[in-house]
Formats: structure tokens, C-alpha cells, sequence
């Protein structure tokens, strides 16, 4: 029996790097530590700010780690997409004092590191996030699992002549807050190994 509803949700979700649940992805990234293969567990198309864009979440068998790979594609069709590797850092349960801390222009981590925000709302007094929608296609399943909005908030520094990137995301299902820290990195530090779609 063909599963044509399948097909149909997994085609309705931004898929950049036409990525399937037999699809593999090797990373170089020694600074980063993150070296070998992964395997992509959900795709998350993010209706957020100007532009969707896509995170796929990959699983790391030997350490059993998450990390979120982000893909910017290019209004060029010749030009190679942004790229961008995240690991969650930590989750906090909503509360109005933690919405007040993630709207400022700078934020501290508990380990002292500061970060200033990236993307400010019209009016610096304001605490708003960056809004949109997110749904999640689950690879093994074929079926979008969840579609729920979204507020954002991006912030960065500069390390070693590095930028580091810190984004707080907060679930509007949940109201938890997850923050998650990562860089840029270029298009021949990873390969992607698209593996057959048998179904």
C-alpha cells in the first residue's frame, strides 16, 4: 500500500539540501569538535523574520548528541547556502523575568559570557522576539508532528575573530525557553550523503 499522505507532508516542508530519512551528514569542524557522521532525525521549516528557512536535527550515534543544522538558501541558484551548526545549551520554563532578560540588547550567561542582540524590534525599549510559525517533519515517520509559533531572539560575540551566535527560541505549546549557542561555518567543512528513499 502506498503511503501517498506521507509524501504530500514531507513535500510541503522547506527542504533545502533534499535531505531523506536514509540521509547522512559529515562534518569537519575541529574547532567546534564536531567531527564524523550524523544521521537527520526531524526537518524544522522556521516561518520566521523575512526570509523561511530550514534547521535539521541531526543524532550523533557514537555520543548519542543533538545538534541543529541551519541552511539559508540563496535567492542566487549558483551561490551556496549560509550554514550554521547549533547545540542546545540549556531550557528554561517560561517566566516573565527570564521574557524581560531575553529581550534586552545584551545578555550574560551563568558562566559570565556576554552576548549583544543581533536583530532589534523598531523601538530599543521594546522586548519583543522576532515571530513566526515552525512545523517539524518527522523522517522516520514521513508525518509533520507538530505547528505551533514561535518568538525568537538572536544574539552574538566575537571570540578568537570568530562570531559566535546565541538564540533563544520560546514555543508558544510550551513557553519553554531554549537556548542554543553556535557558529557559521563554510560549505566544505560538511558533505551531505543524500542515501536512497526507498519508500
Amino acid at each position: 500500500m502506498f503511503d501517498f499522505m506521507n509524501r504530500n507532508e514531507a513535500s510541503e516542508i522547506l527542504n533545502p539540501l533534499n535531505i531523506n530519512k536514509n540521509s547522512m551528514i559529515e562534518f569537519n569542524l575541529k574547532e567546534l569538535e564536531l567531527e564524523g557522521f550524523f544521521t537527520f532525525e526531524k526537518i524544522i521549516q522556521m516561518d520566521v523574520g523575512q526570509h523561511p528557512y530550514t534547521r535539521y536535527l541531526l543524532f550523533s550515534k557514537v555520543d548519542e548528541t543533538e545538534y541543529v543544522f541551519e541552511v539559508y538558501g540563496s535567492q542566487e541558484e549558483e551561490a551556496a547556502p549560509e550554514t550554521y551548526v547549533y547545540f542546545l545549551d540549556d531550557t528554561v520554563p517560561f517566566s516573565e523575568e527570564f521574557l524581560n532578560v531575553a529581550g534586552q540588547k545584551y545578555i550574560t550567561t551563568p558562566d559570565g559570557t556576554e552576548y549583544e542582540r543581533c536583530i532589534m524590534p523598531e523601538c530599543d525599549y521594546r522586548i519583543d522576539g522576532t515571530r513566526g510559525t515552525i512545523r517539524v517533519l518527522d523522517l522516520n515517520t514521513g508525518k509533520i508532528t507538530k505547528k505551533v509559533e514561535v518568538e525568537v531572539w538572536d544574539y552574538q560575540r566575537e571570540t578568537d575573530g570568530v562570531t559566535e551566535y546565541l538564540n533563544i527560541e520560546m514555543m508558544k505549546d510550551d513557553g519553554m525557553f531554549r537556548i542554543f549557542i553556535g557558529q557559521r561555518f563554510e560549505g566544505a567543512l560538511y558533505k551531505v550523503y543524500q542515501g536512497l528513499d526507498k519508500d
